[in-house]
């Protein structure tokens, strides 16, 4: 899903904290031994069986919903089993909301407190807040470094046809970075070359998952890039990588 530049990076990083990536593998069976796993797979056409003491397998998620009986409702589902909702969160049932993993879609703590400010507003506000809002979602990675994006990547914009300058700057050149003796990643932006808005940014090093809400706040308010450029930031930080980001 990342850009190559910022893939090969976390890739290396990894290799050197001795990860050994076995890409393209056709998992066949893992059968559990006494004292370890056995792992029978196959790549390139060719069979291996590696040992393990412990295996992590990423199974993805899905909404859980299967206790809550809804089948004795007219509350909807998606075929995941998510709840379907409208806009402003309601079901298919008058005066019945579904808010957080439920309802499918981004399955995040933080998209889960958006989702109860969404329905507040509608029992006790304006009822203007809803779903179609969130054009703006960060998130992040907690690899070592931590690995942050929102908006467009260089495949998504290309993929768009989206006209766009980049801006990179690798982390060893922030200050910070050295003090904190971790000058691993890079930084990487995407900036529409007519509005000067920032399209979408990727950042991989430390405090990622910090300095990320500050371009997710800036896109939220249509900000110029340079507004992030010339600020006067506190030294020594990560964020005043943003003045050499930019530059």
């Amino acid at each position: 899903r990342e850009d190559e530049d910022i893939s090969n990076a976390v890739k290396k990083d990894m290799e050197d904290a001795g990860i050994k990536f076995e890409l393209g593998a056709d998992i066949e069976k893992i059968t559990d031994e006494t004292s370890d796993a056995k792992i029978t797979y196959q790549i390139n056409g060719k069979r291996k069986t590696i040992s393990a003491d412990r295996i992590l397998v990423a199974t993805g998620r899905k909404p859980n919903t299967e206790n809550l009986g809804l089948e004795n409702t007219a509350i909807e589902t998606t075929d995941h089993g998510a709840i379907k909702v409208d806009d402003f969160l309601r079901t298919t049932v008058d005066n019945v909301w579904a808010i957080g993993d439920v309802k499918g879609g981004l399955q995040f703590t933080y998209i889960s407190l958006d989702d109860f400010r969404i329905i507040k507003d509608q029992l006790f506000g304006t009822g203007a807040r809803m779903v179609s809002d969130r054009k703006v979602i960060p998130y992040s990675v907690f690899i070592s470094p931590a690995l942050s994006q929102v908006g467009l990547n260089e495949k998504q914009a290309n993929k768009l046809g989206k006209e766009y300058k980049v801006f990179k700057l690798p982390v060893t050149a922030i200050p910070k970075a050295k003090v904190a003796k971790d000058n691993r990643g890079l930084f990487k932006a995407l900036v529409d070359p007519e509005t000067e808005k920032i399209l979408g940014a990727t950042l991989y090093g430390i405090e990622s998952y910090e300095l990320i809400n500050m371009i997710s706040l800036a896109m939220k308010a249509h900000l110029s890039y340079t507004v992030l450029r010339d600020q006067i930031y506190t030294h020594p930080t990560m964020s005043e990588a943003f003045n050499d980001l930019f530059k």
